[in-house]
């Protein structure tokens, strides 16, 4: 198996991280909605083994799970998306898309 590019795959890694930090401290207060966490969940599960599987997926199959997650309807909750593009940003890449 080959990995993502260095840059995307650091991008994605940090976006499941920020993700599941996102998750922990929400259910660190009562009434956390169950349904938010596993929209994030859902979102995120898949991307790691994309990442590791790069001869399979790339980054718009990435981005499309990311995607999934509607924050928002969740307030405060993070856009995945634009948080991949962000540290995307800031880790160099220069690639298409």
């Amino acid at each position: 198996m080959r990995l993502a590019p260095e840059p995307i795959l650091r991008a994605g890694n940090e976006t499941v991280s920020w993700a599941c930090i996102f998750c922990r401290n929400q259910t660190l207060r009562d009434g956390a909605p169950t349904k938010m966490i596993n929209d994030a969940m859902e979102a995120i599960h898949e991307v790691p083994r994309m990442l590791v599987d790069w001869e399979r997926h790339d980054l718009a199959g990435v981005r499309m799970h990311l995607a999934t997650f509607p924050a928002a309807n969740w307030p405060g909750a993070p856009n995945l998306v634009s948080y991949l593009d962000q540290k995307l940003r800031e880790f160099g890449y220069e690639g298409k898309g």
